[in-house]
């Protein structure tokens, strides 16, 4: 983890480098990934957009793979974790 802490936790603007290749960059908020930021998995999908007590929740887009342009992507509301409210799914062509 490279980035800010407080009272021992991270906690602020950091990078979190995971030991099975995974990577979050983004905020936050007593241990937590909380407000905006990015979270890659090693296989290239990635989600970006807002996270709450470290769960997707808000606004976000998740895309599968590293290719945008014809992987699978989701544009919408996430809440704790899950698709939930208004959101647009595109499967790849």
């Amino acid at each position: 983890y490279e980035g800010e802490w407080r009272d021992c936790l991270k906690h602020g603007k950091g990078t979190d480098y995971f030991a099975n290749g995974d990577v979050y960059s983004g905020q936050y908020y007593k241990g937590k990934p909380d407000g905006e930021g990015e979270y890659t998995w090693k296989n290239g999908s990635k989600y970006k957009g807002q996270f709450k007590n470290g769960l997707k929740h808000g606004k976000g887009k998740w895309v599968k793979g590293s290719n945008s342009a014809t992987s699978n992507n989701y544009e919408g509301d996430y809440f704790m974790d899950k698709k939930h409210g208004y959101g647009v799914f595109k499967w790849a062509s």
